[in-house]
């Protein structure tokens, strides 16, 4: 866990899920990292196995190695997306109550990667809008932090219908869980 304290998101803004993720997870900079060890590991046994001396079986041996080693942290990274999409989903559904509002890994994902907005009416009244946003630090090797929030415009005209919107995403608010 960590011990730098959670900044509260802005007064507009409800928090669904938090999240971090670590420098160097990246799947494509294990399998770079496991394809050097693995071509060394490959070299050293060429000492002792002749069937490794060649370019082919080499190469073969660096991928395969590299793959190997590299699926636990795809199968993990997709499952946990697969957690995050279905906790917003989850949270989206309470407050809209409309099912075709639901996101797909992919769209979740699009998300994070560009920080677009998704509007969302509740009961038929618009103002609420999905987003994640990227918290932060000042320190270069901390974790990246990640926040999927509801943000509450209030609308134009009708503020007996706005009272209900930021109730509706409080009450959601309330129910949303810390992930890392």
């Amino acid at each position: 866990m960590e011990n730098s304290p959670v900044e509260p998101p802005r007064n507009n803004t409800v928090a669904l899920v938090r999240w971090s993720r670590k420098p160097g997870e990246s799947p494509v900079i294990k399998f770079l990292l496991f394809s050097v060890f693995g071509l060394i590991l490959c070299l050293v046994l060429m000492m002792f196995v002749p069937g490794l001396r060649n370019f082919g079986a080499v190469a073969l041996f660096t991928v395969f190695f590299a793959a190997l080693l590299t699926v636990p942290t795809v199968k993990g990274r997709r499952t946990f997306m697969f957690g995050l999409t279905k906790r917003v989903n989850d949270t989206i559904a309470e407050v809209t109550n409309t099912p075709g509002d639901q996101l797909s890994v992919k769209e979740f994902q699009r998300m994070v990667k560009s920080g677009e907005r998704r509007p969302l009416l509740v009961n038929g009244v618009p103002g609420l809008n999905l987003h994640v946003e990227r918290m932060g630090s000042l320190d270069n090797n901390a974790p990246e932090k990640w926040l999927a929030v509801f943000t509450v415009v209030p609308p134009e005209n009708g503020t007996d219908s706005f009272d209900r919107l930021v109730a509706a995403a409080i009450d959601a608010g309330r129910g949303g869980a810390t992930a890392s």
